[in-house]
């Protein structure tokens, strides 16, 4: 392999074996083999198998962000349907690359305190952050791409951006899962599933902020 080939060699590897077999099923080995190297070979780029979870989990965060964002530019104008909108994303992100999915939001481990996949979540939390907030009709004075964690203490806003995250995951993981099969066999199928969601995810955010308008001005 020339420079750079067998670090990008080992990432379409490590692509495959998820797909093929999940993350129960992934070795450094295994991907050293589909990439046509020694099991030591990928050490110069990677280090050891944490190394290469954290770049497939790095490539993760990016294709949800680009999903996410694709995703607003293409929506109208209004919060609740921009909101919608990245939902709709972020499920078909994890519907796409399962085993993608689960490794950067899954229990195997990755370097944490690495600089690029840092910033590639914090990207992709952002997006969620911006989306939520226009969808309550907040007004941002700061960029939420690059928010620490360390600054939503004293964020009003937390609660609900947890709320949509939460959602909008489990019902991700539920769907790569299997959970909701039988579902998914009524008229419409998984489409059908997939806009109802979305569509009562923003039903249940507007109505939470007009129960808490009104009881401010109450």
């Amino acid at each position: 392999y020339h420079h750079g080939d067998l670090r990008q060699a080992m990432i379409d590897a490590a692509e495959a074996v998820l797909a093929e077999k999940g993350v129960d099923g992934f070795t450094l080995r295994e991907c050293a083999r589909r990439a046509g190297v020694s099991p030591a070979a990928p050490a110069h780029h990677f280090g050891n198998l944490v190394g290469l979870l954290t770049a497939v989990a790095t490539l993760g965060f990016d294709e949800l962000s680009d999903a996410m964002e694709t995703a607003v530019a293409e929506a109208v104008s209004s919060g609740g349907d921009r909101l919608a909108a990245i939902a709709d994303a972020y499920l078909a992100t994890a519907l796409a690359r399962p085993g993608r999915f689960r490794v950067v939001f899954g229990r195997l481990g990755l370097k944490r305190g690495d600089d690029a996949l840092m910033r590639a979540g914090l990207r992709a939390f952002g997006i969620l952050v911006r989306e939520t907030k226009l969808a309550l009709g907040r007004h941002m004075t700061d960029d939420p791409l690059t928010r620490l964690p360390s600054s939503y203490s004293e964020d009003a806003d937390l609660g609900a951006i947890l709320f949509v995250w939460s959602l909008t995951h489990g019902f991700s993981t539920m769907l790569i899962d299997g959970q909701l099969g039988s579902f998914e066999t009524l008229p419409g199928g998984r489409e059908r599933l997939l806009k109802l969601y979305s569509q009562q995810l923003v039903q249940l955010l507007v109505s939470a902020v007009r129960q808490r308008r009104s009881d401010v001005g109450a």
